[in-house]
């Protein structure tokens, strides 16, 4: 367990000490990100491969159930955690909340995944434990961040609002999922993920770009504005979640109709998110490592939008045998959610430890092998007849990158800045 009353002054200069995680929000959330992404990849890693060498691990909870709730909720929201509490009292020109008064409830909330991971092969109620202990960290954290945008004076609160609402619905979907984990119900468990992904993760990921992309591309690239209009958020958001949205119109009133609409909504989604990459600069972009991870990684929403329409006209067309499975799926979460992750945290990291905001190539060729891991496992789901070794490849290709990743980077959170700034 860390420590929750420290000193960071207690530790020697230059010494690693979980001490110096009580100097900023970002060190400490990161750190139990960095920790939760380990945990929960190779977790995978070792379901992938066992199966794939016929020894397939016993389990209280189909494997895939829980992969699918941990890759959305185990680590990606703690990193959001460390952004929220990092930028948000900037973004709201507020004094920040003392690290160690954040610590209880994000340590619950990583405890929480931790029981999770482990009940799966144990029992079920200890899986939905797990489930609500995240659920009740995450609604203690969110109540802090909720004082600190009624403490708020600016009228720009747009961003901040926003985050808190989607952040709420990703937090409602661990008591959907704990419920579908006692009774065994695919449909809850359903239900859990896709509103994690589809109300949660995606328009968390979507809001943050809207604000953050054109801005830091702006202050790189010579004649490039920050074009971020609010019409363009609420048409990004709208695409989104209407595609969380529709499959539900799909199950109440199914009809062609509604197919018709879900593939409308998807082409429209491709074509503004190409636009919008093209917008805010993603060739010009090339030239400066750390931005261009952030501007692929965008571009990875707008193939997934257009891999989902490809498999919406299949539906439309009945056509099943030219479908590609779950691979608009994975091009969103692997390619989207883990691309941008790599570019968004390794520059915070950089900027608030002293060091220089820029990918090393240690970090880019990471970077890169987490390309051709997405491309891997998209191609493990279009092309069936090679996913049993493509699945397993891909997922050890990820791991490479992120406990790589993490290896490298804990140490920065357990020592002081290089520059002796405080943070």
């Amino acid at each position: 367990m860390i420590p929750l009353a420290v000193r960071a002054r207690a530790a020697p200069p230059g010494r690693a000490s979980l001490r110096w995680l009580a100097v900023a929000p970002h060190r400490y959330f990161f750190f139990l990100g960095m920790l939760g992404l380990t945990a929960a990849s190779l977790w995978w890693l070792v379901q992938l491969w066992a199966r794939a060498l016929g020894a397939p691990l016993s389990a209280a909870l189909p494997p895939t159930w829980l992969h699918g709730w941990a890759m959305a909720n185990g680590f990606l929201p703690l990193f959001m955690f460390g952004f929220l509490f990092t930028a948000g009292p900037k973004w709201l020109a507020v004094a920040p909340p003392e690290t160690r008064a954040l610590m209880p409830s994000g340590a619950l909330a990583f405890a929480g995944f931790a029981l999770a991971l482990a009940g799966a092969h144990v029992d079920t109620a200890v899986v939905a434990a797990g489930a609500l202990a995240m659920a009740a960290g995450w609604a203690a954290l969110l109540w802090r961040f909720l004082r600190l945008v009624r403490a708020s004076r600016l009228d720009d609160q747009v961003h901040a609002r926003l985050v808190l609402a989607f952040f709420t619905v990703g937090a409602a979907a661990h008591p959907a999922f704990a419920w579908g984990a006692t009774q065994l119900s695919a449909a809850w468990i359903h239900t859990a993920e896709m509103m994690s992904i589809w109300l949660f993760v995606a328009p968390v990921y979507v809001t943050v770009a809207h604000r953050l992309i054109p801005f830091f591309t702006a202050g790189v690239v010579p004649f490039l504005d920050a074009w971020r209009p609010l019409w363009l958020l609420a048409a990004l958001l709208s695409i989104v979640i209407g595609h969380g949205l529709l499959p539900v119109a799909g199950l109440l009133l199914p009809s062609k109709s509604i197919q018709a609409l879900r593939l409308a909504v998807d082409v429209c989604g491709a074509a503004l998110l190409f636009f919008v990459a093209w917008r805010w600069g993603v060739v010009q972009s090339l030239r400066n490592r750390l931005l261009a991870m952030l501007h692929l990684g965008f571009v990875w929403l707008g193939i997934a939008f257009v891999l989902y329409a490809w498999n919406q006209a299949v539906a439309l067309l009945a056509a099943p045998a030219a479908s590609i499975g779950l691979a608009p799926l994975h091009a969103l979460t692997m390619g989207f959610f883990g691309s941008v992750l790599l570019a968004m945290v390794t520059r915070v990291t950089a900027g608030h430890g002293g060091r220089t905001l820029a990918a090393d190539r240690l970090t880019w060729v990471l970077f890169w092998v987490l390309q051709f891991a997405v491309l891997a496992r998209v191609l493990a789901d279009a092309a069936p007849a090679q996913g049993a070794w493509l699945a397993p490849a891909a997922i050890a290709l990820w791991c490479v990158v992120f406990v790589t990743w993490a290896a490298r980077s804990v140490p920065i959170y357990l020592k002081p800045r290089i520059d002796g700034r405080p943070g």
